[in-house]
């Protein structure tokens, strides 16, 4: 998995950062591992369902889903809705990614562990303390979102979220966005699904994924997780 180092200045890369609180960096990978890539996630990869009702964190696979009683399903996908306006919970695919896994999206996370990537993200962070990055492969069908939250979680060793776009000619129309907030709840800066871009930003940095309109025509794919100490 190649990572183009060649395109990346910390220099630049961390005054925007220092005075944004992300930043973004296209063009990531090669062209043919980000091809590769995108294929392997709408094509290949096992997605479940991640969900938050009843004050946990679940979830479930289509089938499992799909097997419940009819007003069962009802009164499930009510509940998800219902918390969500409240400004509560989350809807979307994930799949645990391992940097021992031998599968693509094992080979990335690999790839954002390596050595010299780590150094990168550091200093362009101004996160010295910086040693490894987990991961999750994510989908986002119609419907799918994560509402307004921090990342910086008690207990918890996370220092800069990260999210690589491999979701190929996304319009933001089709919402799926990855939107910033002021502590207030006044949006600010939202991101459009880029495909081959890394975007880092602050864990303690108020963010939401926008949900999928109904009309998207298309799912949205990334991997997602935390440089941590």
């Amino acid at each position: 998995m190649q990572i183009n180092i060649e395109t990346i200045d910390p220099k630049s890369l961390t005054e925007e950062f220092a005075t944004k609180g992300y930043v973004r960096i296209d063009n990531f990978l090669s062209n043919a591992d980000a091809e590769q890539l995108a294929d392997y996630y709408q094509n290949t990869v096992e997605f479940t369902n991640a969900f938050f009702t009843d004050n946990h964190n679940r979830e479930a696979t289509d089938k499992q889903i799909g097997a419940l009683p009819v007003e069962e399903r009802r009164r499930l996908f009510r509940a998800i809705q219902q918390n969500a306006a409240q400004g509560v919970g989350f809807l979307y695919g994930r799949k645990k990614v391992e940097t021992t896994d031998q599968d693509l999206t094992g080979q990335l996370l690999s790839a954002m562990n390596a050595e010299n990537i780590v150094s990168i993200i550091s200093q362009i962070t101004n996160k010295p303390e910086l040693k490894y990055a987990d991961g999750q492969a994510t989908r986002y069908r119609v419907g799918d979102f994560l509402t307004r939250h921090i990342d910086n979680l008690a207990g918890e060793t996370r220092q800069i979220a990260y999210v690589v776009g491999l979701t190929k000619q996304w319009h933001p129309d089709w919402g799926g966005l990855l939107q910033f907030f002021e502590p207030t709840g006044e949006p600010t800066n939202s991101l459009s699904p880029t495909f081959n871009s890394l975007t880092l930003f602050d864990v303690n940095k108020v963010h939401s994924v926008t949900s999928v309109a109904s009309f998207a025509p298309q799912q949205r794919f990334s991997l997602t997780g935390w440089y941590r100490k």
